[in-house]
């Protein structure tokens, strides 16, 4: 048969394409032994190593000391190729950390597929895609999180720094953070405050913020002298860090950001280092610049413990800039809902303090989506059913994001809810009619509005009209009446989604 008459199946257009050499996925493949028997030019340059070097004898050689998205490391048999080996079933979604030969962790979803030929398992394909910049951001997410709700508990100046320092270390991963204060002292001493993490390698007077002391040369010194984010990607190979260099192996330390603030108006830097090389990108530099300011602003406005913790507006607002900085078609969507259904709260009589809350829970509800792919987000075609199991799941990934902090009633549960229906027919809990919380009900009126009125990806906008046509169709049904019916009559009345005018404390 002439090779135009031979069919082309999925199989041979995989073969006989470039697939492997343009996919911006790496495969590795391991024999049942574990040893790496091939991988593709992707899987090279993603682990920056040699061919020769990735296919080593050694079978543990490309785990890289691989770690959770909470720091804990793999056992053996967690590692999705030995499972996979041991099971002969495909493992799928498995987050690694990985530190590769650079020293760098990068951060990969894995899924490893049995290779099975007549009956026997023959090895394991590895597909590993590179999911740093979700990781990372989740990482921000749940420092700032972990620093609020630590600062609920703060009742000092000291105590605000400390629960600082421990919820970077704790949320962000990191090895060693310290707070330090310059002393009107020729020497230009710098006093530790507050520390947390890696014990040992900070000493009162081993930095300065004078540039005439031998010592005030580097991070520190230069980040007190210009008052700028001194970022140091390789603690070993900087030359400002000759003298502590010793110190610096001696305790692990790879990388490091230094960013000077003024808590309770003193000047003071916040240093944070890492065990990795490069840990600190834009938006983790980013993100922890503004937690510094608003440490600032806690502390020098003496906002107590209750206040902090009523005060949510800087917090919601950087959680929702994080969700949608992903997401160019949907930036704003979080706070026009939250703006309608606190209308749409008044409306209903609610009282002040909890229309204030469907407010902050309406602008919000979509921050699981910070767990998901960008290409997903902003697929320009109809999503496949896993893409849509996976988008499912946005809404039980934004109620464990926000139950970590001490967040008020209802935040955490309109983002579980915001998706289920009256008839039962929604998710993640299919819950039936008044099991779903108000706010909740409110909530989905107000998110279907917006979402429907506005652009997406893989459709126009069906405008404004259609979309409260479609709420009211399926009023008693899919929507809460009364929710429906006043919905409606603030529209009626000259209601207008405005711009997004939420001020963030993240510029990311």
């Amino acid at each position: 048969m002439p090779d135009a008459e031979v069919p082309l199946t999925l199989e041979s257009a995989l073969l006989e394409s470039d697939f492997l050499g343009a996919t911006g996925t790496a495969f590795i493949l391991r024999d049942v032994t574990g040893r790496v028997v091939d991988c593709n030019d992707r899987a090279v340059r993603l682990f920056q190593s040699s061919r020769e070097d990735l296919m080593s004898d050694d079978p543990l050689r490309v785990t890289w000391n691989p770690v959770h998205e909470d720091g804990t490391p793999f056992t053996l048999n967690e590692l999705p190729s030995v499972a996979a080996l041991r099971t002969g079933d495909p493992i799928y979604g498995v987050v690694q950390g990985i530190e590769i030969p650079n020293g760098e962790q990068r951060w990969f979803t894995v899924n490893a597929y049995p290779v099975i030929r007549h009956g026997t398992i023959r090895g394991v394909l590895l597909a590993y895609l590179d999911a740093t910049e979700r990781v990372r951001r989740g990482h921000v997410v749940n420092m700032l999180l972990d620093l609020h709700r630590l600062e609920s508990e703060a009742i000092s100046e000291a105590a605000t720094l400390r629960h600082l320092c421990l919820a970077l270390v704790a949320s962000g991963q990191f090895a060693l953070v310290w707070v330090g204060v310059a002393r009107d002292q020729p020497e230009g001493r710098v006093d530790i405050v507050e520390s947390a993490g890696v014990q040992g390698y900070m000493a009162n007077g081993m930095v300065s913020w004078s540039g005439d002391h031998p010592n005030g040369r580097g991070p520190v010194g230069t980040a007190f002298r210009t008052s700028s984010t001194v970022v140091t990607s390789d603690l070993l190979a900087a030359a400002q860090m000759a003298p502590w260099r010793e110190r610096v192996i001696r305790h692990g330390l790879r990388s490091s950001v230094t960013i000077p603030f003024s808590p309770g108006g003193e000047r003071a830097v916040l240093c944070v280092y890492s065990r990795h090389r490069n840990a600190f990108d834009e938006l983790t530099v980013s993100g922890l610049e503004n937690i510094a300011r608003e440490v600032e602003r806690v502390i020098a406005h003496g906002i107590s413990a209750l206040e902090l913790a009523a005060a949510l507006s800087g917090t919601l607002t950087a959680l929702a800039r994080i969700t949608e900085a992903r997401d160019p078609y949907t930036a704003g969507h979080q706070s026009r809902v939250g703006s309608l259904a606190a209308t749409i709260a008044g409306r209903l009589g609610l009282d002040e303090g909890l229309i204030d809350r469907v407010r902050d829970a309406g602008a919000v509800h979509d921050v699981g989506k910070v767990a998901l792919s960008s290409e997903i987000l902003i697929k320009p075609s109809r999503l496949t059913d896993l893409e849509y199991r996976m988008i499912k799941r946005h809404a039980l990934i934004g109620y464990e994001i926000l139950s970590k902090a001490s967040l008020p009633w209802p935040i955490p549960e309109v983002a579980l809810q915001h998706h289920e229906r009256l008839n039962g027919s929604g998710y993640p809990n299919a819950l039936v009619g008044e099991d779903i919380i108000l706010p909740a009900r409110i909530v989905a009126v107000a998110d279907v509005v917006e979402a429907m009125s506005n652009h997406r990806p893989y459709r126009p906008a069906v405008g404004l009209e259609q979309a409260l046509d479609q709420v009211a169709s399926n009023a008693g049904t899919l929507y809460d009446p009364e929710v429906v019916r006043h919905c409606v009559a603030i529209f009626e009345d000259g209601y207008e989604f405005g711009p997004d005018q939420s001020d963030s404390i993240f510029n990311v």
